[in-house]
């Protein structure tokens, strides 16, 4: 269930000290019309509908909903993290039913149709991560025509841009900017293990999810993962589930700190 990411609507939705939603305010954000992709596109679809519009009221069609936005994608990592859960589980009951343990040194593979719905969650979670990032802040696609896209590069408060950069540093320092590379390799070109590799079991009996070392740079094969820190993916999806929420409970933080002087109770 989705709890935090309720929790999180109603906090924007009804903050306990403005009088409208956050982010829901022309001040929240820079209006120049020409830093947003698909300007242009969506000026021609108001005119095709016989509407009237400006172009500060356009600029605020393509800002107000940023903030929705890095919470929905906040939300799939919420939505996955059941997911890896309820498959650990499974798995960790299978286990210790049969008494799997890790023997002579080596540990005991687990083959089992719950692991392969342990890797696919494994990398949906982690494509999540790569999303909040993006919705934060990328690169435009026409980087020669816009400047930086999402959330952060179009807020207008100094101190709101601010506090939402150091947001958006914490997080890439930390597991979420560790599983970058691991991201766009699943994504590009191949989960790090085939989903019929299952889980391995220690010598306590305990399940694990073998995931390869951070990377350092972009990876194009597998033979280029490495293994070396013997890293458990269950540990580092807890990891990163705890650093989204910590990235988005300091967002809202900032932006009610931020809230209209008209607009605060």
């Amino acid at each position: 269930m989705a709890t935090k990411f309720h929790e999180w609507q109603r906090r924007v939705n009804i903050p306990p000290t403005a009088n409208s939603a956050l982010g829901s305010a022309y001040e929240y954000w820079d209006l120049d019309l020409a830093r947003y992709e698909g300007w242009k596109q969506l000026q021609e679809r108001y005119q095709s509908l016989g509407l009237k519009t400006t172009e500060r009221n356009l600029a605020y069609e393509l800002a107000s909903h940023l903030l929705g936005d890095v919470l929905v994608a906040a939300g799939g990592v919420e939505v996955v993290i059941s997911r890896v859960r309820a498959a650990a589980i499974e798995l960790q009951a299978y286990a210790d039913k049969h008494n799997m343990k890790e023997a002579r040194g080596n540990r005991k593979v687990l083959g089992h149709p719950e692991a392969t719905n342990l890797w696919y969650a494994f990398a949906d979670l982690v494509s999540w991560t790569r999303t909040v990032v993006e919705r934060l802040d990328r690169r435009a696609e026409d980087s020669k025509a816009f400047p930086r896209q999402g959330l952060v590069p179009a807020l207008k408060p100094e101190t709101l841009k601010r506090d939402a950069k150091a947001v958006l540093k914490d997080l890439q320092d930390g597991p979420v900017g560790k599983a970058r590379l691991i991201a766009n390799f699943m994504l590009h070109t191949a989960l790090v293990a085939h989903p019929f590799s299952g889980v391995e079991i220690d010598k306590s009996g305990r399940v694990i999810l073998p995931v390869p070392d951070p990377p350092v740079d972009p990876v194009k094969h597998w033979y280029l993962l490495t293994w070396d820190q013997k890293r458990d993916g269950l540990e580092v999806a807890e990891e990163i589930w705890e650093a989204v929420q910590k990235c988005v409970e300091e967002l809202l933080g900032a932006f009610e700190r931020a809230v209209p002087e008209r607009l605060r109770r």
